[in-house]
């Protein structure tokens, strides 16, 4: 009774999660799926080629697509980011109704939202896999390295 009672005693009141910072996204990532919102004109398809395999590295210094398709080519002036990234905290109306994370999170690269506007939002999953929200496609992301 008396160790039940130091445990929880010990214990927290409450748990928070911890805030997701840009070095838990750092490292090699690659594209495993791709999921599109029913919209006419939609551009992409599910399991897209444009993307499926595609690999990108979140850097302390920047965003830079390692290895397009051969369906995509990486543009890196338009692809990667040069500047210091960083997430901010993205609500609703930041975000595509279709689309909407729980915990979502603006990428910026330095003071610029990063990939084609309105930006890029990234989600990291508890299994510590991602979504990344780019272009009106959910692209489903596997940390590689």
């Amino acid at each position: 009774m008396r160790l039940t009672s130091l445990i929880l005693a010990l214990l927290p009141l409450s748990v928070t999660a911890a805030p997701v910072s840009w070095s838990s996204v750092e490292g090699n990532w690659q594209v495993v799926s791709v999921a599109v919102k029913a919209q006419p004109g939609q551009t992409y398809i599910a399991r897209d080629p444009l993307f499926m395999g595609a690999r990108l590295a979140f850097r302390p210094d920047g965003i830079t697509w390692l290895r397009g398709t051969s369906e995509r080519s990486i543009n890196p002036a338009t692809d990667n980011c040069r500047s210091k990234p960083r997430l901010t905290a993205a609500n609703g109306s930041q975000q595509d109704a279709d689309f909407r994370f729980k915990y979502g999170f603006n990428v910026m690269c330095g003071k610029n939202a990063w990939g084609p506007a309105p930006g890029a939002v990234l989600s990291i999953l508890a299994d510590g896999n991602a979504r990344l929200f780019w272009d009106g496609a959910q692209l489903s992301l596997r940390r590689i390295k």
